[in-house]
């Protein structure tokens, strides 16, 4: 008798999943962005971030509705495969994800290395690289000292961080420590110009919210809890950073902030002093080697599946036998990571390098975003009478202006544009080769029926949704 696969449990609250959503905003990149932007627009960076928060609430609530109606482990290949076809959800993939490993992945262990660099004086490419090696040997052998403490280290990062913002923003550091404000300009030189052109920048403060969609599987009325907990969570995340920005604005000369590859290091050191960059060292430390060994993590599986349906090569979908882990995407990933630690090390590790890696993503990014609003609109074309048990209202015009402000965001940080299009335009190239190649169809799209058989066959059973999309396939095979 065929033993029957065990299925992950839906036990995940608001919690959980906000966690997982907040994740990102004490990345080593995410909270040097902080006071990049901060140093481009001065006081008005509350602006410039609420203009690039705009965007973003859009595509918050389009993966709020896409994760609604197909509450799975799934991503946005997941979502535009039944929508637009596979072509364009390889492309997400591949455009993405590989980018992140490489150009993010790379710029946090480079972080990382800069930051233990000011404590310590060790160079940071020495320390960079064997942070790198630490987190392929925890993929491979599964050192699970790191799995224990993996969980509850972002939570303890977020706290860390928000308690620097708070007390530099007091005053705290001035009375106590001894800091001396500064009398940087309430606009900068270029006024509002700088303000809305740093909005692209601004981006990088949200990148990566969605994280806690694939959790949908496990997650207990993901319908009502995903869309409270991206909210909740991107709203968290502008008040900190606001706060953060601002007390190193109140304590750290603007050239510095954009000028410095560690300038969030210098904010904290500028508001809390020696205690408040130590803190903040270690937390980009931590925050960097969290981040990139996930990272390490997560690509090789997405190759794993890929490969597994014939989208790529055999060997990205062999699993070891004693490790059980996609060893050459690992091993591949590693690499891609290796030299490009290497490059921007080589580079000196300056805001200029570390800016570029950064936007380059970030440019990728928004367009997946823009993708997954299309998603939405067109799965509603498609499949109107499909059971939405949250829906995004008005949709036309809130994803209009998503676009809309993703296209103004990309806009600002058009220098980085043709980078990310070289990339985007190797990877389609390498999709319609392998498709002609081995016989298959370049944009064959899967039917959202098959993605709601394959979601109910895996998943424990989920209240209200299970009816409401049995009743759903009953009507379509009357049809």
């Amino acid at each position: 008798m065929e033993e029957k696969q065990a299925k992950l449990k839906r036990v995940l609250g608001f919690s959980a999943t906000y966690g997982a959503a907040m994740g990102l905003v004490v990345s080593g990149t995410a909270m040097f962005s902080v006071t990049q932007v901060a140093g481009q627009a001065s006081y008005g960076v509350w602006l410039t971030s609420l203009i690039g928060l705009i965007p973003i609430l859009s595509a918050a609530l389009a993966f709020s509705e896409l994760s609604a109606m197909l509450p799975g482990g799934g991503m946005i290949s997941d979502y535009t495969n039944p929508a637009l076809g596979r072509f364009w959800g390889t492309l997400a993939v591949l455009g993405t994800y590989v980018l992140l490993a490489a150009a993010d992945g790379s710029t946090q262990m480079a972080m990382s290395g800069y930051s233990l660099q000011e404590v310590t004086g060790i160079p940071a490419l020495i320390t960079s690289l064997l942070f790198l090696v630490a987190c392929l040997l925890i993929n491979i052998f599964d050192v699970g000292i790191y799995g224990k403490f993996a969980g509850a280290l972002p939570i303890g990062m977020m706290i860390a961080y928000a308690i620097i913002a708070v007390l530099g923003l007091l005053g705290v550091g001035e009375s106590a420590l001894g800091c001396t404000p500064v009398a940087n300009p309430h606009l900068p030189a270029e006024g509002y110009a700088a303000v809305f052109g740093a909005v692209g920048s601004s981006i990088w403060w949200y990148i990566g919210f969605e994280n806690c969609c694939p959790m949908a599987e496990e997650t207990r009325e993901p319908y009502k809890v995903i869309p409270k907990a991206l909210f909740a969570a991107l709203i968290s995340i502008y008040v900190i950073d606001i706060i953060f920005s601002y007390a190193s604005l109140k304590y750290t000369d603007l050239q510095v902030l954009v000028t410095s590859g560690v300038s969030h290091i210098d904010g904290a050191r500028g508001s809390m002093g020696f205690i408040g960059a130590a803190v903040m060292s270690i937390i980009t430390i931590l925050a960097s080697f969290t981040t990139a060994n996930s990272q390490l993590a997560a690509l090789p599986r997405m190759f794993y599946g890929l490969a597994r349906q014939g989208q790529l090569p055999k060997g990205f979908g062999y699993v070891h036998p004693k490790y059980r882990i996609p060893v050459w995407g690992t091993i591949f990933c590693f690499f891609l990571m290796f030299f490009c630690t290497i490059y921007i090390c080589m580079k000196g590790g300056t805001a200029d390098i570390m800016n570029m890696f950064i936007n380059i993503v970030c440019v990728a990014w928004l367009g997946c975003y823009i993708l997954a609003m299309v998603d939405v609109l067109v799965l509603r074309k498609k499949y109107p009478d499909f059971p939405r048990l949250f829906k995004v209202p008005a949709a036309p015009l809130v994803f209009a202006i998503g676009i809309i402000g993703s296209l103004y965001a990309i806009y600002t940080i058009s220098t980085y544009i043709a980078i990310t299009l070289i990339w985007i335009a190797v990877v389609i190239v390498f999709i319609i080769v392998w498709n002609k190649t081995h016989g298959h169809p370049i944009n064959e799209v899967s039917s959202l029926e098959d993605a709601v058989k394959m979601i109910r066959d895996r998943t424990e059973y989920l209240p209200v949704w299970d009816e409401a999309v049995v009743e759903w396939l009953k009507n379509r095979n009357a049809l």
